[in-house]
């Protein structure tokens, strides 16, 4: 039997961690809410939304956002912001204020996963934020409930004729928006 060194093991865990958090953060903004799957914040019924006129996106549509989110008596404090990693050049090239060096996406990533600052609210990138979308919102009013973390499995009768096995893992989880206005798709 042979055991692996701990930095193999530390490699896995990690892997193993990354890939069921993207298809957490897949499945909570934009799950279909069928076949297993949760209902994502895009596809719940009673979100804000504001149209942004596709790839040319505006500072104007942003602060309608924020209206949109304030005439709900969101608490406008608690904003943040989710975009696609290939609008950031969208959110970086375009101003807030005509003539000016004043671009609605300020850059600086950070270590949580920050990318930057609009209006000084906090924006995140994820791909399961389609191109062209983007959502603002309190996260405070998203519920996550998880039921017992990662489960491991070894399978030993994967390919039994070479003495080949498999690890299965399994997560089990959920996810909803105890106020549905408390987000806006853009």
């Amino acid at each position: 039997r042979q055991q692996s060194t701990p930095d193999v093991e530390a490699y896995v865990r990690r892997l193993l961690a990354n890939t069921f958090a993207k298809v957490m953060d897949e499945q909570i903004i934009a799950g279909s809410g069928s076949g297993g799957n949760v209902q994502g914040i895009l596809g719940t019924s009673g979100i804000n939304a504001v149209s942004n006129g596709g790839s040319e996106v505006t500072f104007a549509n942003f602060l309608s956002a924020i209206s949109e989110l304030g005439a709900d008596a969101v608490d406008l404090s608690n904003l943040k912001l989710i975009v696609n990693p290939s609008n950031i050049d969208n959110l970086v090239s375009s101003v807030k204020y005509t003539s000016t060096a004043s671009p609605i996406l300020e850059m600086k990533a950070e270590a949580d996963g920050r990318v930057g600052t609009f209006n000084g609210y906090p924006v995140f990138a994820s791909n399961a934020v389609t191109a062209d979308n983007y959502i603002l919102g309190d996260f405070r009013e998203l519920a996550i409930a998880s039921w017992g973390g990662i489960e491991i499995s070894k399978n030993d009768f994967y390919d039994d004729r070479r003495f080949i096995s498999s690890l299965n893992a399994i997560m089990s989880f959920d996810s909803g928006l105890l106020e549905p206005k408390a987000m806006c798709k853009i």
